[in-house]
């Protein structure tokens, strides 16, 4: 029984370290007005990418759907029930621009400046939406940041047409070069751009990342600043990387191997990684082979 047990557990343990892999996902903690925040910086790059590219109804109708999914009926409607006058104008002006987008010879000065407008009515839904505390609160501002930047890595893989998720470090892990090849422009010095609305996107989000953060270290706690001095490296790093087309796996190391373990390290926002199942399986297996030997040896 004890060969028997043996070889089991050799067999579990060597299964286990097949599928087993470190946890490298960040996962963030969850804030409601960090969201917000970064929903509304977001919304307000895609009103002026929709502007700029007012002539270019393919990438014009790019940028208002993806808009879309930063401000929409349930935004407007949570603001409505503090200013409803605020959030009918806001939704009056982006139908203004939208259909704008649509109308043949549109005047890109027009188009610019009812985005300008729009922006400047989000900047006074922000005020009234998020409390005074959350706006001067460090952890928040680097949780807004950090939601930036995670749409930078989803226009970014939008752009090359990555094959890869560039949000999940876990694909940070292949192992072969087939999974490292699948990420669209791994061996190449300049990545095809396939997506350009995407790309124009994660150019400007970059940009505004480097705002932000720079507004964040104005407020953030002295202990904080060497942290956020190393984030704002791999900021510039990461926007040299993306202007140059990169890798997506040199994107992906910027922000997971260099900024976000700084932001973590400065304000303790990740959440508690989960235990690895397979690891889970081991141990409980493990335990099992041991309790089945030692009734196996009374049973003697």
């Amino acid at each position: 029984m004890k060969k028997i047990a043996s070889v089991s557990i050799m067999l579990i343990l060597f299964s286990g370290m097949l599928v087993v892999h470190p946890a490298f996902a960040h996962n963030f903690v969850q804030n409601s007005d960090a969201d917000l925040i970064a929903k509304i910086q977001e919304f307000k790059i895609e009103s002026k990418m929709i502007a700029n590219n007012i002539s270019n109804n393919t990438l014009a109708q790019w940028h208002i759907s993806k808009s879309q999914e930063y401000w929409g009926g349930n935004e407007s409607a949570a603001l409505s029930q503090k200013d409803s006058s605020l959030a009918n104008q806001i939704s009056a002006s982006i139908g203004d621009l939208y259909s704008l987008a649509q109308a043949q010879n549109a005047n890109s000065t027009i188009a610019n400046q009812k985005a300008d407008a729009i922006n400047q009515l989000l900047d006074q839904a922000e005020s009234e939406e998020i409390s005074t505390s959350s706006q001067g609160n460090a952890t928040v501002q680097a949780l807004a940041l950090v939601g930036v930047i995670t749409e930078v890595l989803k226009d970014y893989g939008d752009a090359i047409g990555s094959n890869v998720d560039l949000t999940n470090m876990d694909n940070m892990n292949a192992s072969s070069t087939g999974s490292m090849q699948s990420m669209s422009g791994m061996s190449m010095s300049k990545t095809p751009i396939v997506n350009m609305a995407a790309y124009q996107s994660a150019q400007a989000l970059t940009d505004v990342s480097q705002t932000m953060l720079g507004n964040l270290q104005t407020i953030a706690p002295s202990d904080a600043s060497p942290y956020l001095v190393k984030a704002g490296t791999a900021l510039g790093a990461l926007k040299q990387k993306i202007d140059a087309q990169g890798s997506g796996m040199d994107v992906m190391t910027i922000v997971h191997v260099q900024c976000h373990p700084n932001l973590i390290a400065a304000f303790n926002i990740e959440a508690v990684p989960e235990f690895p199942m397979p690891i889970l399986l081991v141990i409980v297996s493990f335990g099992g082979i041991v309790i089945m030997s030692r009734m196996f040896s009374k049973n003697r």
